[in-house]
């Protein structure tokens, strides 16, 4: 199906009554806070401002998300199409990197989306479930090593940060510098604002650099992999593929770790349900994916014609904004208030579903529970170092994650060291003060697999005596 061409149509913002913005501080609170609000008002579909006069519509309801994702010919995913930008209302200089259109498998649709998927889906096939859970349980054990004499850390800057990072730098080749600038630049992009636009061009070009250098010296990493794929991409197509990968693998990924390390450290039932044994943790982070899902809203997709939907009268083009978030918590699907009672369940949309569904779920699934499995065996029993209404949620109109998570803990003086592994790097946090799935063919028992043990047992039972 052909892009609608550039329209010069007037400027005039079309009327949505009663849209709510969703942008930077104009969010009058936060965002998951907003958005069940707007489900009060309007429904299932909600009329927002993506940024100061430019309109979009939130989807809200599980169902109703489901249909749009799993629809690519009602439902488009190229942002070429937006009506908003084609009649020069949104402009990158005024709306976020992730409305905008970029050469990869997630903004195209077919025959580009298939190519380019394929060449992605290839090049993570090398990445093995056994060696990524090595990986995590060396990189986790050399970051507390750095923290634990101190008797104090911030599970986000220390941990769920750099942890997702320096995996980044292994499997795609980069030195520490490199890869703490490209996702530096990501999260300009993620978190909008008047530095976004710079951002979303400064990582292009920098992704580019790294596609060129792999061209001229492949390795043994994801871009060489990408580069010498049989659907011959050229390097910009490559560099695209790369940021959206980086994308999709590190902002997420921290915030899943940190959004389960806060809900262990905070969630009374959640925290009783996995030191009774009555919860694994992969279960537990299936639970957190459906209730604290790390990325809340994705645009899009654009409407092939005027349609009605869920009662609201859309138009051909107009930006329907993905609500994993609101999805996840809609009555109508998780009709269970309790987090733990959510444990297990994989219906949940935080990877999304139908032909964009993410290629590297279970991979990242994977991550996320090997991470905080080995935080929860490695650390020192930690309580929160603040009180709970003293931590921050980012203003970001896209990603669900802490800004700062810190702790405290009895100091260990002599922590033991892993052998380094080459090319991890250790990079600061910005904003400091596969195939492989976790469910075996046949699961052994929950008891077998998830008594707490050494240090993860001395800290559910301190937290559990002390209510924390």
């Amino acid at each position: 199906m052909g892009r609608p061409q550039q329209s010069e149509h007037s400027t005039a913002a079309p009327p949505h009554a009663g849209a709510v913005p969703i942008y930077g501080a104009a969010l009058a609170d936060d965002l998951p806070v907003v958005l069940e609000g707007l489900r009060e008002r309007f429904g299932p579909i909600a009329p927002v401002e993506a940024a100061p006069g430019v309109m979009a519509w939130v989807l809200l309801g599980y169902d109703l998300n489901k249909e749009v994702l799993q629809d690519p010919v009602r439902f488009p995913r190229d942002p070429r199409r937006w009506r908003e930008a084609r009649e020069h209302r949104a402009t990158p200089a005024g709306v976020p990197g992730p409305f905008w259109y970029f050469r990869n498998a997630l903004a195209s649709d077919e025959p580009d989306h298939s190519r380019y998927r394929a060449v992605i889906v290839a090049a993570l096939e090398a990445i093995s479930s056994s060696g990524t859970r090595l990986a995590v349980r060396e990189i986790t054990a050399k970051l507390l090593a750095d923290a634990t004499p101190s008797g104090r850390c911030d599970l986000v800057a220390d941990i769920a940060f750099r942890l997702p990072l320096m995996l980044l730098n292994r499997y795609f080749g980069l030195n520490a510098d490199q890869g703490n600038e490209l996702v530096s630049l990501m999260r300009q992009v993620w978190d909008g604002g008047e530095d976004a636009e710079a951002a979303r061009m400064g990582l292009f070009a920098y992704a580019q650099a790294v596609t060129s250098q792999r061209r001229a010296h492949p390795g043994p990493d994801i871009v060489s992999r990408m580069v010498a794929h049989p659907h011959g991409l050229d390097d910009e197509e490559v560099a695209h593929q790369l940021i959206l990968i980086i994308s999709a693998a590190h902002d997420p990924l921290m915030n899943l770790i940190a959004n389960t390390l806060h809900t262990l450290l905070t969630d009374t039932a959640f925290r009783s349900a996995v030191v009774g044994a009555r919860t694994r943790i992969e279960e537990a982070v299936d639970a957190v994916l459906w209730r604290r899902p790390p990325i809340t809203l994705l645009p899009g997709r654009y409407p092939a014609a005027d349609m009605s939907l869920a009662g609201a009268r859309v138009r051909e083009g107009d930006c329907l904004i993905i609500g994993y978030g609101p999805a996840n918590s809609d009555p109508v699907a998780a009709p269970r208030p309790s987090t733990a009672g959510l444990s297990g369940s994989q219906a949940h949309l935080s990877f999304g579903t139908g032909p964009h569904q993410c290629p590297a779920r279970h991979l990242a699934r994977q991550i996320g529970i090997d991470a905080v499995e080995a935080v929860l065996e490695l650390l020192p029993p930690p309580r929160l170092a603040v009180g709970e209404d003293a931590l921050v949620w980012r203003r970001s109109p896209f990603a669900h994650g802490l800004e700062t998570l810190p702790v405290e803990f009895e100091p260990t003086s002599s922590p033991a060291r892993p052998t380094p592994a080459s090319a991890t790097g250790a990079p600061s946090c910005p904003h400091a003060p596969s195939r492989s799935s976790s469910s075996p063919a046949a699961p052994p028992s929950k008891h077998a697999t998830s008594r707490p043990r050494g240090r993860w047992s001395a800290w559910w039972s301190t937290g559990w005596r002390s209510g924390r």
